[in-house]
């Protein structure tokens, strides 16, 4: 596919998730696995992976994780909490856009042994 060929980038996203959309959509809509209804799920993958490159831009910046709260004490910068959870929205949007993995929850396997949460997907 040529880059004439790929989607249009949505109006309204950074430059890191265009570069993000410029990197992926191409390769998704080789495989078929873009079609327009998808394409909001590539949007939301896009920004959560520019949101995870802003904060860690902005946690080098810094000087780390820790940060002084009013108190004195030393904690979790809050920019760490928004970091994971980006980064598992990102997760969850890839394996459904088939980026990694297929998509699909992994099967068991091993003996006879049930695991108690297999049925929850996860």
């Amino acid at each position: 596919m040529t880059k004439a060929d790929a989607p249009a980038v949505p109006k309204g996203l950074t430059k890191a998730a265009r570069a993000e959309w410029d990197r992926v959509a191409p390769v998704l809509r080789d495989r078929g696995g873009l079609p327009g209804e998808r394409e909001p799920l590539l949007v939301a993958y896009c920004n959560a992976m520019a949101l995870i490159a802003e904060c860690d831009k902005s946690l080098s910046k810094r000087g780390g994780l820790m940060i002084k709260g009013a108190n004195g004490i030393e904690r979790v910068h809050p920019l760490f909490g928004a970091r994971n959870k980006a980064s598992q929205n990102a997760l969850q949007l890839a394996k459904r856009l088939g980026i990694i993995g297929s998509g699909a929850p992994a099967k068991p396997t091993g003996g006879d042994e049930h695991d108690a949460y297999s049925d929850l997907g996860i």
